[in-house]
């Protein structure tokens, strides 16, 4: 799994590559987000609809494929 922290403006974030929205699980301070309704990932890039608040904890965890 990665992290990250909100900064209430960016909503780009960089992950593992080859990962798509069926295989990465998203937690913003514990709540879990909703692929493709929340955020979509392209790349090693994966964008939420909104940026997360300010000091929120991200935490981006990988399934196995």
């Amino acid at each position: 799994s990665d992290t990250a922290t909100g900064d209430g403006s960016t909503t780009a974030f960089t992950i593992t590559s080859n990962r798509s929205v069926d295989d990465v699980l998203v937690h913003v301070n514990g709540i879990i987000y909703t692929p493709t309704t929340d955020y979509t990932i392209s790349g090693t890039t994966l964008t939420f609809a909104s940026a997360p608040a300010n000091s929120a904890e991200i935490d981006f965890r990988y399934l196995p494929k």
